[in-house]
């Protein structure tokens, strides 16, 4: 009976958790299935009398939000890619590479963690405009194509893997790049599914940086598009509503079909060297 009710007590708490953590999720998707009528009249509450998509329908075919969702998906790919190839290089020079500084560097790295991002806002807004790149898909995509929390991850992946794999590898002749793509990245996939998972959803939910250095409607990734719904005179939530669901199936999608490498790469990086 004791046994049971050390099971229980988590069960409870992890039931309770998820609920709250998907009350929005849930009064979203129901919001999105009714009319603006219904949510601004007396009688509006939670579960809708009458299910309609109308607000899907306008949000597909009144207004620019395939555009929308290509835009984030362009950019979203190239972040995943760049940082999959340049988080990669730097975690293998750091982990397996002995040189002067090494340890330095690591932990520079390391502390750009502690600087929040609205804090280069304006001086890396300015780098793009000396460049001419504002309204481009160039400063969407090339300011975050390596991230220090990539280079952490898979870092603290390859100190674990063992050194003989190197050695054996330089024994058949093998260099550092053949090393790299023969033997250690074939057992990283749950650390490079890990990276790939994280950047993806920052990526595809980022709005303050797309807003700044967009203008064009044309280049407006979903969340930028879905912020010209709610303005002060005449906010539509339903249609607000029924774009955040559609934004939200890829990142849903892609973190159910990638949960099993996620969980186990942020394990496997959860070591000391």
């Amino acid at each position: 009976m004791k046994h049971r009710t050390h099971r229980l007590a988590p069960a409870l708490w992890l039931t309770a958790v998820t609920l709250f953590a998907g009350l929005p999720v849930l009064w979203m998707t129901l919001t999105s299935f009714q009319s603006m009528e219904q949510l601004v009249g007396t009688g509006s509450h939670l579960v809708p009398d009458r299910v309609t998509f109308d607000a899907y329908g306008e949000v597909v075919n009144s207004h620019p939000f395939g555009r929308w969702f290509l835009n984030s998906v362009l950019v979203a790919v190239a972040v995943v890619a760049g940082n999959l190839v340049f988080d990669t290089l730097a975690a293998y020079g750091l982990s397996r590479i002995r040189f002067r500084g090494r340890q330095a560097v690591f932990t520079l790295i390391l502390a750009t963690l502690m600087i929040p991002t609205q804090v280069i806002l304006v001086p890396l807004y300015l780098v793009m405009r000396d460049l001419d790149w504002i309204d481009t898909y160039w400063a969407l995509i090339v300011p975050f194509l390596a991230s220090p929390t990539g280079i952490f991850l898979l870092r603290q992946h390859f100190v674990t893997l063992p050194v003989q794999l190197d050695e054996a590898a330089a024994i058949d002749g093998a260099g550092r790049i053949r090393t790299l793509v023969s033997v250690l990245l074939p057992n990283s996939w749950a650390a490079l599914g890990t990276v790939a998972v994280l950047k993806f959803m920052w990526t595809w939910g980022e709005f303050a940086w797309p807003s700044l250095v967009t203008n064009n409607e044309h280049l407006s990734t979903v969340p930028v598009g879905l912020a010209r719904f709610q303005n002060q005179f005449d906010p539509r939530w339903d249609l607000l509503m029924a774009g955040s669901v559609l934004a939200a199936i890829p990142v849903v999608v892609g973190f159910i079909l990638l949960q099993r490498f996620f969980v186990r790469g942020l394990t496997n990086g959860a070591v000391k060297e």
